[in-house]
């Protein structure tokens, strides 16, 4: 893997909480949304959720690009529906359309600015359009997240920090690290990802 990808790459705890539980998460979303999947189909004895996942994982469910149309056609249909909405940015976003992400989830921010879920995937579908304007929209989107809620604001900063050598500034990437792990205390285990980074970005081995 080279610096660059390493740069970009997303913290592995986010990854991991974001990644294979959000998608398994979203493909039940949809499948629940369009009817393929009902809340009294499972077996007796059996948990509906995870009939839910049972099924969203089967061969004969469709992929969410075959689901996409009928998504859109249901927004289409009730624009008020932002929970149907949140469904076709979460599946825009897991389908790589990061401008069409990009331009559901400004509707939702603008509708409701305070929800952090919307701001944080906002800024991120943000950072992977990845124009100078747009990444620094985002560094701002998660300033707003971490007003909201500080308990992201690991998070926020590590995309900051990425955000800044995207823009070219490693200088600036550096000191958003170094500043934020000076507030961490010695035992908590994600000053490595914040040390790996400085270092990355030092050009240290």
């Amino acid at each position: 893997m080279t610096s660059t990808e390493k740069e970009t790459k997303q913290p592995r705890w986010l990854v991991l909480g974001v990644g294979a539980t959000g998608f398994t998460l979203l493909m039940f979303g949809v499948g629940y949304s369009l009817g393929w999947l009902r809340a009294d189909a499972a077996p007796e004895g059996e948990p509906v959720a995870q009939t839910g996942m049972t099924q969203a994982a089967s061969p004969g469910v469709a992929s969410l690009g075959d689901l996409l149309p009928r998504l859109e056609a249901k927004v289409a249909a009730d624009p008020r529906d932002n929970g149907q909405r949140m469904l076709l940015a979460q599946t825009y976003v897991e389908l790589g359309q990061h401008t069409k992400a990009v331009e559901q989830l400004r509707l939702l921010h603008k509708q409701a600015p305070h929800d952090n879920p919307t701001t944080i995937l906002l800024a991120t579908s943000l950072m992977q359009q990845g124009t100078p304007a747009e990444l620094r929209e985002s560094s701002k989107l998660l300033d707003e997240a971490v007003r909201e809620k500080p308990a992201v604001m690991p998070m926020a900063r590590l995309y900051q920090g990425d955000i800044q050598m995207k823009l070219g500034d490693a200088p600036g990437a550096v000191k958003i690290w170094k500043d934020y792990l000076g507030k961490m205390s010695a035992a908590d285990p994600r000053r490595a990802m914040f040390e790996e980074k400085i270092a990355q970005a030092s050009g240290q081995p």
